[in-house]
Order: structure tokens, then sequence, then C-alpha cells
């Protein structure tokens, strides 16, 4: 008859093994919808409110969500601060666009095995974070001025009195922020360029500042 020691001994060894440590690996998808995620991104970043879509196709274009609706984008702004990006589903094959921060974002698609950023392109930000926080001074500098009646471009977006605007048959139609927040230029992090967006005045400021641009929001 066995020892209680042994039973023992052999009861510890089973426990062992199933207790080892597993090793985590990927799916098989993984990496594929990063890579995605990036080549989408990199898409988005060439469309205008102008651009050729195909009925209930969504994108993002200056930072903001967009759905195609006969043959047009239809730009929504995203709240609070943030960007609308591609990114990698986690449980199963495809991509998702949403808005979320550009830190997140590019969080997300890294820890798939994707290099490169959100859109897979190593650009260094030294030779654009200055000008971009330039460019988002000069469009709200602009945007001041702007009324209800202010002449416009089919398809532009912009802020009028505070409110995310955009162009239709020559008039600006407005959209209110909500949540007390404002409609602003900011600049982007990652990438050359600017998005139009509702966010609070403090930390828009804070993201100018932060591209080396002085003189405030308006410049």
């Amino acid at each position: 008859m066995p020892s209680t020691s042994t039973i023992l001994s052999v009861l510890s060894f089973v426990l062992a093994v199933a207790a080892g440590p597993i090793s985590e690996k990927r799916a098989a998808f993984t990496l594929q919808n990063g890579l995605d995620a990036q080549a989408l991104n990199a898409k988005f970043q060439t469309l205008t409110s102008t651009s050729v879509c195909t009925a209930g196709e969504t994108g993002c274009i200056s930072g903001a969500f967009a759905q195609c609706v006969n043959g047009q984008f239809v730009a929504s702004p995203c709240s609070g601060g943030l960007t609308c990006v591609a990114l990698p589903l986690v449980n199963s094959a495809g991509t998702s666009v949403t808005c979320d921060t550009e830190a997140d974002a590019e969080a997300r698609i890294a820890a798939t095995g994707a290099t490169g950023g959100i859109s897979g392109r190593s650009l260094k930000r030294a030779t654009f974070t200055l000008q971009n926080g330039q460019d988002a001074q000069k469009l709200n500098a602009e945007f001041a001025t702007l009324t209800a009646s202010s002449s416009c471009t089919a398809g532009q977006n912009a802020c009028v009195q505070g409110q995310f605007s955009q162009c239709v048959n020559g008039k600006f139609v407005s959209f209110p922020c909500s949540g007390g927040l404002t409609c602003v230029a900011l600049p982007l992090v990652n990438s050359p360029g600017t998005s139009i967006t509702c966010d609070t005045q403090a930390d828009a400021a804070t993201r100018i500042a932060a591209t080396g641009a002085t003189g405030g929001i308006s410049g």
C-alpha cells in the first residue's frame, strides 16, 4: 500500500504540471488586424469631404468620424478631445472605426506586433509638430471670424460660434458640442495636419502649447 508521503508527492507533481506556465500566443489574425488598421489610418489621412465613397462606408476625415451618405461623406466630430481612428479587433479578425485618443490607438496597434505607429509610417515629430500647432492656431483665428451666414465651400468643416459646422449647399450647418465643450482646431500628434473636434479650451491650449507654438489657441 503506498505511503501517505508517496501519494502526496504524486499529487504535488500533478498539481505542478497542471499549474505550469502557459505560453501566451497571439491569435493567427492579431498581427494582420494591426496591419489592416494601419493601412486604413494611412488611407484616412488622404480623405477629404469631397472624396468618392460607397454607401454605408465609414472612415475618418480630419479627425472626425465620417459615413458615406448618397455618395458623399458626412462627418461627425468626436467628443472630449478624441479623434477618429481605425483600431484592430482583439477577439476576431477585422478592424473597427471609432473615436479614441491617439495614444491609446497607438498602444493597441503596437500590441498586435505591428510597427510604425498608427499609420505604419515612421514619422519624426520634429518635422511637423510645430507646424501642426501653428496651423491649428491659424484655423482657430479664422473660425473666430465666422458666422452662420459666412460663405463656405461644399464639404468644408469649421467651428462657428463654438459649434462644429459643415458647409452644405453653400451654407454652414452647425451641431452643438455636448457637455460644455467647444469646437476647436487641434494639432495632430503622429502625423502632419489638424483635426476639428469638440474639446475644452484648456485642453486645446495645452495641446497647442505642447507643439511649441506660442500665443494660445489662436496665436
